[in-house]
């Protein structure tokens, strides 16, 4: 189910941005602002999240299946009904997070708490979500 708006104001300090839209391919891109991780030998079928040094890429419900929820927030935390789809880490160079498909029709550039976080990435389907939750926290 897509977010609503009053569990996404609810989160208050800890959320960093959201956004609903239609994903032309099915590409959700998670980053640094200036990143030129290369994704070449990523295969979207064999493994729906691959991750650089300071960028993801995420495969998403494709526009034709319908809109697709993103939320960011800081953590630590763990998104009701939703399963852990990827853990790791993320290295900025500056405490920004960029969210966006190759379209641009969501274009996110987030302010966040860290340059260096453990990143987790929430979702409602393994393949294609159509919820993700994306989780900032310190690395331990």
């Amino acid at each position: 189910m897509i977010f609503q708006s009053s569990n996404v104001t609810s989160l208050g300090d800890d959320l960093h941005g959201a956004a609903v839209a239609r994903f032309a391919h099915g590409l959700l891109v998670a980053s640094a602002p200036d990143s030129t991780d290369a994704h070449d030998a990523w295969d979207p079928s064999v493994d729906p999240i691959h991750a650089g040094p300071d960028s993801l890429y995420i495969s998403v419900q494709q526009a034709a299946s319908g809109p697709v929820s993103v939320v960011c927030v800081a953590g630590p935390r763990v998104p009701d009904g939703l399963n852990i789809l990827f853990s790791g880490e993320i290295n900025l160079p500056q405490a920004s997070l960029a969210i966006y498909d190759p379209n641009g029709t969501v274009n996110l550039q987030l302010p966040v708490d860290r340059k260096l976080n453990r990143i987790e990435v929430y979702g409602d389907d393994p393949d294609e979500s159509s919820e993700v939750v994306i989780v900032l926290s310190e690395l331990s």
